[in-house]
């Protein structure tokens, strides 16, 4: 068996088929022209060597060809390498690098052709000199391959790694055989025999970088059908010729048992091929192999996923919601319509809307089969595969539809999971243009797209009970306003009604507690007025700042508060704008507060003063204090308070906003066991 035309005969045909391949190719360029021509010369190479094998069987002889072959290569690696240094060199300078280059090629062979000129020797022959130069040329060409990978963007090494691999296995065999070559005077044999094999090995290589850079891609098309049975012929053959070896090993060793321990072997190798070739399962995870990893996707996912994106996100209200979601999912594989099933709270799903579909009032529980089998597998159901074969979903686990399924014949039904929970699912019909084919890559697209349905489902609902909590948030809100308004109003009323019997009799005091029972009864009014949405926003106006802190004042002698606050005013009068009631309130909770704080026998006092931005107004008391922790995060934070129980934290929350609506500013400073002042600046009129 003469093994080095063999070698040789299956490197010139796959160098043939990647030539064919690159001709279907409409690009031009460069890049392109120099891979057409080293594929060439390697293919002719190949043809010469095989041809060469038959009539040498035993020595080894180099001809010139050997050496334009890896010139051929050279060229490409040059060429690929200008383009890469076009980014920092001029054209100039390129091209001046590549006549160089040339002219160095051409006196590198010229001393064999003289030879022959001169000598009159067969120049094809010129073995030691031709070893010496192919080496050299081989050692350059490694050297351009690795700065071709090393120099070329991170983000293209993608495209350019394979052919860098294919040419790296090429150059250094060749090194390897001719530095052997150079040391022992003669080309092993074996190692050129062999050459031919290696060469073969690495064109696929080559043949996925162009595949993948898209100057290069070739417009050929191969059936997905002719690749899926030659994938199976060659594991096939494959096969056969692994257990024919191990055959003849059985029989090598088995003695006088050997020609029926071969015999029984082979039936057996037999009987297991045709076995593996007849099963669905093993043929249809095998044409899934194929179409995954030899094949462009039958889908434009950038369209798709904008489509599907545009379609969902156009949903305003919850039913438009339901009605999109099934949509945007049945157009992903042109179904015509479809119904939407939705977990409740109490296990079942029901269908919550359709499009172009009978509704259906049944209720599916979370607990049967149908719900469990796809928040466990997330698995994409067709109807009319699990009818005709139930087995391929049982080997998961039991599957069984239920009757409103059978009834309705539907054709798939996708699950909707959230965080491993299935939320629901969606009901697809069966397309009415054409026969429905469903197969892995539909399964994969729907799964994703339901996800993405399932998280802005969920997304909606929680949305919906955030804005439920946020309203009792209010409602708690406004109730907590209303209690700490009509707490100090019973505190008041509560201080009059014990100091009535000592004062009952004195015409100014009644006269006053007339006063405050009408204020309140004023103020109680208008809390049921803002609890009835009648009022919502205040009223401003210019007040005296003046009266407004002298009736302060008046009312809290009138209640009986003590230390009684003291007030010292610098004008007789100053005019802000503002709500007067709001005013009232806001200082009525921080001298409230200043008294809950301060023993009886301690001061408060009340100052005003005149500044550049307005009226300041100090409220100054000597109780307890606060800590600078507690005004830096928590004074100014609803229901926090140093009260305990007897405190709500609401007074100077709302002090400070309605003081910030007004456009002026509060701050505070205060001391343990020394006293607090709050700073009120509101902006004149």
């Amino acid at each position: 068996m003469n093994i080095g035309a063999i070698s040789y005969s299956i490197s010139a045909f796959t160098f043939l088929i990647f030539l064919a391949i690159l001709l279907t190719d409409r690009h031009k360029g460069k890049t392109k022209q120099a891979l057409v021509i080293a594929a060439s010369i390697s293919c002719v190479w190949s043809f010469v060597l095989a041809y060469e094998s038959l009539l040498l069987v035993a020595d080894v002889q180099l001809w010139v060809i050997e050496y334009f072959k890896s010139v051929s290569w050279l060229i490409l690696l040059v060429q690929l390498l200008s383009v890469i240094y076009s980014d920092h060199f001029a054209d100039a300078t390129i091209k001046k690098t590549q006549y160089f280059i040339a002219i160095t090629l051409v006196l590198l062979i010229l001393p064999v052709f003289i030879n022959y000129i001169i000598a009159g020797r067969d120049f094809l022959k010129e073995t030691e000199y031709l070893t010496i130069l192919n080496l050299l040329i081989t050692v350059i060409c490694i050297v351009l391959v690795e700065q071709v990978y090393r120099n070329t963007r991170a983000e293209q090494k993608w495209a350019i790694k394979y052919l860098c691999l294919g040419l790296l296995g090429m150059f250094v065999y060749d090194f390897y055989m001719y530095a052997d070559g150079l040391l022992y005077q003669r080309i092993d044999p074996a190692v050129w025999q062999a050459r031919g094999f290696v060469y073969a090995l690495t064109v696929p290589l080559i043949g996925i970088s162009v595949s993948r850079d898209p100057l290069w891609s070739p417009e050929i098309f191969i059936s997905r059908r002719v690749v899926f049975h030659t994938t199976a012929l060659l594991a096939s053959g494959i096969y056969l010729v692994l257990m024919g070896v191990a055959g003849y090993y059985v029989r090598d060793f088995g003695g006088n048992w050997g020609l029926v321990a071969q015999a029984i072997f082979l039936f057996v190798t037999i009987l297991a091929l045709a076995l593996f070739l007849s099963s669905r399962r093993i043929r249809a995870r095998l044409y899934v192999l194929v179409n995954k990893h030899f094949y462009p996707y039958k889908y434009d996912y950038r369209e798709e996923w904008l489509r599907f994106i545009r379609t969902l996100s156009t949903s305003s209200e919850e039913n438009e919601l339901y009605h999109n979601t099934i949509k945007s999912i049945a157009q992903i594989i042109e179904s015509p319509g479809g119904m939407l099933w939705l977990r409740e709270n109490n296990g079942f799903f029901v269908c919550v809307d359709t499009w172009e579909m009978e509704h259906v009032l049944d209720r599916e529980p979370a607990e049967t089969s149908l719900p469990k089998f796809m928040e466990e597998h997330e698995f994409v159901i067709s109807v009319d595969e699990f009818q005709e074969s139930p087995e391929v979903y049982n080997r998961l686990g039991y599957l069984e539809l239920p009757q409103w399924v059978k009834r309705l014949q539907p054709w798939l039904i996708v699950p909707l999971i959230y965080n491993d929970l299935l939320i629901g699912f969606v009901v697809l019909d069966h397309a009415s243009a054409r026969k429905p084919s469903f197969n892995w890559e539909d399964s994969d697209l729907l799964k994703t797209a339901a996800r993405q349905v399932a998280a802005f489902l969920e997304q909606m609902n929680a949305s919906k009970a955030l804005a439920e909590a946020k309203q009792f948030e209010n409602f708690n809100k406004v109730s907590t306003y209303v209690v700490h308004d009509i707490k100090n109003l019973v505190a008041q009323l509560s201080l009059i009604s014990s100091n009535a019997e000592k004062h009952k009799d004195n015409p100014l005091f009644m006269e006053d507690v007339f006063k405050t029972i009408n204020n309140s009864v004023s103020k109680m009014n208008k809390m049921m007025e803002v609890l009835s949405g009648k009022v919502t926003t205040s009223k401003s106006s210019k007040v005296d700042i003046i009266s407004v802190l002298e009736e302060l004042v008046h009312h809290r002698k009138i209640a009986g508060g003590k230390p009684v606050p003291i007030l010292g005013c610098e004008s007789a009068s100053f005019y802000v704008k503002a709500d007067k009631n709001q005013l009232i309130a806001i200082l009525g909770h921080l001298v409230q507060n200043a008294q809950d704080a301060t023993e009886d026998d301690g001061k408060i006092s009340i100052s005003q003063k005149r500044s550049t931005s307005g009226v300041v107004i100090e409220i100054e008391d000597t109780g307890s204090g606060m800590t600078e922790d507690f005004i830096k995060h928590n004074l100014f934070k609803p229901f926090k308070t140093t009260k305990g129980s007897k405190g709500m934290g609401i007074g100077v929350y709302e002090a400070r906003e309605i003081i910030l609506a007004i456009g002026g500013q509060i701050d505070v400073s205060s001391e343990i066991n020394v006293g607090t002042c709050f700073k009120l600046t509101i902006p004149g009129t």
